[in-house]
């Protein structure tokens, strides 16, 4: 039995016990025969999740045979030490056991399946395990549901089977959603959180969520994010816990380091500690000593509040500071909720995570060069037929491994100046420092300081261009978040001045990457790697002017002073989001003048259809605005007006007869203040006669739930 703290020194577990709050570990049955081990964890935790033993794989090797003992040993040290334990995980993508992932099953059978085991496991422990983290990590980084056997044979129903099926199985356990990269306000979490309302409203027996919080010790961290997060769940009556917290260093990492390490630790105590609704605070592991992220991070470690000799770091102390200060009544912080400078406006580019150190077109994400920086004001891309193309980026661990498609008539290299010629410029920003790199069509990458290898190389014609990046200091960039740009120079024999005519980028801009600026985001996909939730970059927003004279239509010459941008990211497919400049594209403006909005819209598509039932699935252009706490969605289909909503200003749009070009006006409450921003998104839809749509273009990337308030980016009014 645990004795009493003493005076002098009192573990987390009796201070946290005082507010409230169970302080966690999670471990592996072996750790318990480390004698050092066992003590820390009596003394110091109230809480204990086991780290892999309930796992599918661990206690139904064979199919119906069940096997308990490892899982029964940490059960059994937890109660005899006062301790509630949190059973993880009974539904899960991975670490099944081979019998189940390696055979077809019918939708019955795989049904059967589920409950069976989530009764059997839920039964063994009844009356023992407190907590269940009953569905783990069903959806993807985008808010999608993550595609398993699960999800592929019983569709999304599977999530409310097994909450029921643990139900029926231990009425009183306390049951929970888990998953990664859901701690604040972003496209995953906030599809959990709307799946989770979905549940609660049908009676769905789930009572709490919780959130990982795998983070790295240079990773920015929102509280005003976790913080709404935090109460929105709550709304919804649900008990919310830190499920996984550990924060990883570089191996290279010095002191400064532990200290921001101990920051995180310490923010995330004081969310826990301010909202009774957290109640529950575990770290995924006890010491650094037998931490799992050396084998899934490379060249990273000591993610932990004690180090590999069961000492305390500056992180235990931050924590303890923090259950001191509640329990002796002078904990005072108070978390802000404002949202308005913490959202991303563009989303990050996505590099996946190859399976060998060759570019493998399969495995990566495109993305279309949407912007011609050199333009001004007119960033439109030229004519496809000039220019155009498309690159993706993988990663193998320390290596950044990309590829440039590029169309062009005409290729020009005989310039003295580098920059005259046609080339394929990256801009790559880590902390501080960035660099840029220049290869001209059919030669490798300048001589450049840049922190490791770097090789590039074009194809006879110049049209595919590869180039692997070597990164001295990371052995593995999983997790990784960069600053990062692409731009592709186009010359078209301007002989006499040497003036590039196009300078396309996936993103608008001004040209002025070489300084360092205006770059975006490229983040290193997988298993527990999250984005951070402050952008570490962000580009220039887009621009609406303040027009001289109230435009009367598209034809207005007044519009010869806004800025026109690319609708060029189908965010349709999340595999390849270019499309055919033949068969798609378009272009938008925006100007204000008064207390109204006005734009343009050009649109290029070879069929056109707005015959279909449900207005979305016609090609029309939707337009979203966050005004204040309000979305609001506009649809115009092509030859018609904006349909009827609840939107309560006047609103207009006047196609041509062709259909090739949209003027509209949206009446705002209120004259427009220069210098303010909103979020806000237009985009193209198109169907080609298909039963749905083939592309859904947008100025930025994303994953097309901006109909959902997400993943908008901003409008500045200048």
């Amino acid at each position: 039995m645990i004795q009493s703290p003493s005076v002098i020194e009192v573990p987390l577990r009796f201070l946290a016990e005082k507010v409230g709050l169970a302080v966690g570990t999670a471990f592996e049955t072996r750790h318990l025969n480390d004698p050092e081990f066992r003590e820390t964890v009596a003394k110091e935790f109230s809480q204990i999740t086991p780290e892999n033993e309930m796992k599918f794989s661990y206690v139904q090797p064979e199919r119906g045979k069940f096997q308990f003992d490892k899982a029964d040993e940490i059960v059994k040290f937890a109660l005899d030490n006062e301790m509630v334990v949190k059973g993880h995980a009974l539904v899960w993508h991975i670490q099944n056991p081979n019998w189940l992932v390696e055979n077809e099953w019918s939708k019955q059978e795989l049904t059967e399946i589920l409950e069976n085991h989530i009764k059997t496991v839920v039964s063994h422990y009844k009356g023992k395990v407190k907590y269940w983290d009953v569905v783990n990590e069903a959806f993807d980084d985008n808010g999608g549901f993550r595609e398993t056997l699960w999800y592929n044979s019983l569709g999304e129903e599977y999530i409310e089977m097994a909450f029921r099926f643990a139900h029926e199985a231990d009425p009183d356990a306390i049951l929970f959603y888990n998953d990664y990269s859901t701690e604040g306000m972003n496209a995953k979490a906030n599809a959990v959180y709307r799946h989770v309302k979905k549940l609660v409203e049908k009676g769905v027996p789930i009572h709490g969520v919780g959130t990982q919080l795998h983070l790295n010790s240079d990773g920015p961290i929102s509280d005003v994010s976790i913080a709404r997060n935090i109460e929105r769940l709550s709304d919804l009556g649900m008990v919310m816990h830190f499920t996984e917290i550990d924060v990883r260093l570089r191996d290279t990492d010095g002191r400064s380091a532990l200290l921001d390490q101990a920051k995180r630790y310490e923010l995330l105590m004081k969310l826990a500690v301010f909202y009774p609704q957290v109640d529950v605070y575990t770290t995924w592991g006890v010491t650094d000593k037998y931490s799992w992220v050396p084998s899934w991070f490379q060249g990273y470690g000591r993610p932990l509040m004690f180090d590999e000799n069961y000492q305390p770091k500056p992180a235990y102390n931050a924590v303890h500071q923090v259950l001191e200060d509640a329990v002796d009544g002078s904990f005072n912080y108070k978390p802000a909720t404002d949202l308005s400078q913490v959202q991303r406006h563009v989303q990050v580019f996505n590099a996946k995570e190859l399976s060998t150190t060759k570019f493998d077109a399969k495995e990566v994400v495109y993305y279309p060069f949407a912007f011609n920086q050199l333009g001004g004001r007119n960033q439109t891309l030229p004519e496809s037929a000039d220019v155009n193309g498309k690159w993706a980026v993988g990663y193998h661990k320390n290596q950044l491994i990309g590829q440039v498609l590029r169309h062009d008539n005409k290729t020009i290299t005989n310039h003295k100046l580098a920059h005259e010629n046609d080339n394929v410029e990256v801009f790559i920003r880590i902390g501080d420092k960035f660099w840029q790199l220049r290869s001209i069509v059919g030669h490798d990458f300048s001589t450049i300081d840049f922190p490791g290898k770097v090789h590039g190389e074009w194809n006879e014609d110049g049209s595919i261009f590869e180039f692997v990046f070597e990164l001295d200091d990371y052995e593995d960039l999983v997790g990784e978040t960069i600053g990062f740009n692409i731009g592709m120079s186009d010359n078209d024999g301007q002989t006499n001045t040497g003036t590039r005519h196009a300078q396309l980028y996936p993103l608008a801009g001004s040209n002025i990457g070489w300084q360092g600026e205006e770059f975006g985001e490229l983040f290193m996909t997988g298993q527990n790697a999250v984005v951070t939730a402050i952008p570490i970059s962000l580009p220039p927003t887009f621009i609406a002017k303040s027009l001289t004279s109230k435009p009367e239509n598209a034809s207005s010459a007044v519009w010869q002073e806004g800025f026109h941008y690319s609708l060029a990211f189908n965010q349709l497919n999340q595999k390849d989001m270019s499309t055919s400049p033949q068969s798609i594209g378009g272009t938008w403006s925006l100007g204000h003048y008064d207390n109204w909005l006005y734009g343009v819209v050009n649109r290029n598509d070879d069929v056109t259809v707005t015959s279909m039932d449900e207005s979305y699935l016609n090609d029309n252009i939707e337009i979203f605005m966050q005004l204040g706490n309000e979305l609001v969605q506009l649809r115009t289909t092509v030859g018609r007006d904006f349909e009827k909503n609840r939107y309560p200003r006047q609103i207009k749009a006047n196609w041509n007869k062709e259909g090739t070009q949209m003027f509209f006006a949206i009446e705002l409450d209120k004259p427009v203040e220069v210098g303010k921003s909103i979020f806000w998104n237009i985009a193209m839809s198109d169907n080609d006669n298909r039963k749905e749509r083939s592309s859904q273009l947008y100025p930025v990337p994303g994953s097309n739930i901006s109909y959902l308030g997400e993943e908008l980016t901003k409008l500045t009014f200048e």
